[in-house]
């Protein structure tokens, strides 16, 4: 197996989109378990999506600003996580969802061990890893997959996340909860177990 550390993975639209799975993701990439990759087309979705979102909201001050504060941070923060997919897609995409091939091309152009996507079933798995050697994992499975990797750097990484949420803070429980409302269930209930509590 690939040391996480050299690990290479596409995290799709769906996982940055979401504040919270974004934050756990790019945090654990911060702590070297994993070499983060996206596309400018990821990016563009994704950003598309959350200022669409924060515009319903009507948040406060000027979401483009917001959100282009955010991509700066994640452009500083992975300077060499954006991938230029100039990579024609073939028939070998065939059975992935039409409207997912650009992350199945953008693991290729990114020679990725994994996607990392909420929408497991529209990349055919199987397929992927028998023909292309790309695993499609849920986040959920994955951040588990970290965490058993190493778990002392795991509840750093955690910590760290919860120590930036001041405004206001974040008790234990709360993060548990949002995790879980977050489609990250596993990761809730490892978060809520008694040793792990104590030190996040």
């Amino acid at each position: 197996m690939v040391p996480f550390d050299r690990f290479t993975v596409v995290l799709d639209a769906c996982t940055l989109f979401p504040m919270l799975p974004r934050d756990v993701l790019l945090t654990l990439a911060a702590h070297e378990f994993f070499s983060p990759k996206w596309s400018p087309r990821i990016r563009s979705e994704w950003t598309r999506n959350l200022l669409d979102r924060m515009r319903e909201r009507s948040s406060a001050g000027d979401p483009e600003a917001q959100v282009q504060r955010i991509v700066a941070a994640m452009a500083a923060a992975f300077p060499d996580a954006e991938v230029e997919t100039e990579l024609a897609e073939s028939e070998i995409l065939g059975p992935v969802s039409p409207k997912d091939r650009h992350v199945v091309v953008t693991a290729i152009a990114a020679q990725a061990d994994a996607i990392i996507t909420f929408n497991v079933t529209d990349f055919a798995t199987a397929y992927l890893s028998e023909h292309l050697r790309i695993e499609v994992i849920h986040p959920d499975d994955f951040v588990m997959d970290l965490v058993d990797l190493n778990e002392k750097r795991a509840v750093a990484a955690f910590r760290e996340l919860r120590a930036r949420k001041k405004n206001p803070p974040w008790e234990i429980g709360e993060l548990v909860q949002r995790l879980r409302n977050a489609g990250l269930v596993q990761t809730s209930l490892w978060l809520q177990t008694k040793d792990v509590a104590a030190l996040v």
